[in-house]
């Protein structure tokens, strides 16, 4: 059985642009990217702009990050999940700032999907870190 996927909805008024949020989170193989697809086939189909965050920690591994990150200490790791989380919010903030973009002036949502957010960070350091 995949662990369940969960989802955030928020709106967000920005001008004349009405640009809907929605994040996807949840553990391996719980559907994220299938999902990912087809919301994005059904909202494109429905006339909607889409827009897809890619996860940070997926650009980190895909660059060797995590090859060199598996000899860290633990404030090495607390500092990773730092450098991962600027990462997150710089995605996540040009992918608003284009949907302004696209948005402007036209009369349909525009909707970014987000593939896993901060809070997916919380899983890989301790309580007292977070």
């Amino acid at each position: 059985m995949n662990p369940p996927l969960n989802l955030v909805r928020r709106n967000t008024d920005i001008g004349s642009a009405n640009i809907v949020r929605i994040l996807l989170t949840g553990g391996p193989c719980a559907g994220k990217t299938t999902a990912i697809a087809d919301i994005t086939q059904d909202l494109t189909q429905l006339g909607c702009k889409v827009l897809v965050v890619p996860e940070a920690a997926t650009i980190m591994m895909k660059g060797g990050a995590f090859i060199v990150s598996t000899g860290f200490t633990e404030s090495q790791g607390l500092m990773f999940q730092k450098i991962l989380m600027k990462l997150q919010v710089a995605l996540e903030d040009s992918f608003i700032e284009i949907g302004k973009l696209a948005g402007a002036g036209s009369n349909g949502d525009v909707v970014i999907l987000i593939d896993r957010g901060l809070m997916d960070g919380q899983a890989y350091v301790s309580k007292a870190q977070w």
